[in-house]
């Protein structure tokens, strides 16, 4: 099928070449610009209040059967990989140069729940020793980071996409029991989207994957100029300047804090 997928909250979403907008927390709202909906089929749309995003991902992996040899992505109503969907098939497909094509390195802040960090890490140690080394080498105990590709944006064949899903739902599905239900805002009860978001560079990382990194193009060209703006700079992404760039440049979240 060779498609990039986009996950979106009734919003009008990027432009990519070959994109499948897919509407994500479907059950929950009645908001809808486009057909394909994540609350058919086999699905965890009615658990988007904690995974984000990935009900859209798990959508994906469990109804459109993904081959192989296809090329599949995952990219936000606003914010995808800046790379074309050509280039993307002639690294992984043509040539088979990568494994993957995913967002670059950056600072992720520390997660200040450590019930879930605790449950993420205890799950890993049990069940995914390999994992829970590289785990521990990429992140801090406090689950920061300066070596993390996060924001679930990548491009890669169906075989590393069916092995990620797999990896990553049985993880998240195993700290949903541990944790339960939580009350709070919209945007600090997505634990299983925070913690997601750190296991795509855990899953490289641990399977010693060939990847290649992009930069983020985002829908607003006010947040790429700050983001051009900051690494021409090279300004550290703990100073007080970067954290005014993001505030005036930076992406704002779909869930309200």
């Amino acid at each position: 099928m060779n498609n990039i997928y986009i996950s979106t909250f009734g919003k009008k979403t990027i432009k990519v070449k070959n994109e499948i907008p897919i509407e994500v927390g479907s059950a929950n709202r009645n908001n809808f610009l486009y057909s394909v909906r994540d609350d058919t089929g086999i699905n965890i749309s009615n658990e988007n209040k904690y995974y984000g995003e990935l009900t859209g991902l798990y959508w994906v992996w469990k109804n459109q059967a993904i081959q192989n040899d296809e090329l599949v992505g995952f990219g936000h109503y606003n914010k995808t990989l800046n790379v074309s969907f050509k280039k993307a098939y002639e690294l992984l497909v043509n040539e088979k140069k990568y494994n993957f094509l995913i967002a670059e390195k950056t600072y992720i802040t520390p997660h200040a729940q450590k019930d879930e960090l605790n449950a993420i890490t205890a799950i890993l140690k049990k069940y995914y020793p390999r994992y829970y080394e590289s785990w521990t080498k990429i992140y801090n105990v406090d689950g920061s980071s300066n070596q993390c590709n996060n924001a679930q944006l990548f491009i890669t064949t169906g075989k590393y996409f069916n092995l990620y899903c797999n990896f990553l739902f049985d993880v998240l599905k195993r700290m949903r029991i541990i944790i339960g239900d939580k009350k709070g805002s919209p945007y600090d009860v997505r634990y299983c989207a925070f913690m997601g978001e750190r296991l795509l560079t855990v899953f490289i990382v641990a399977n010693n994957l060939s990847y290649k990194e992009y930069s983020i193009k985002y829908a607003n060209k006010l947040i790429n100029i700050g983001r051009k703006v900051a690494k021409i700079l090279h300004v550290n992404k703990k100073s007080r300047l970067y954290k005014n760039l993001q505030l005036k440049f930076g992406v704002k979240s779909s869930y309200k804090k």
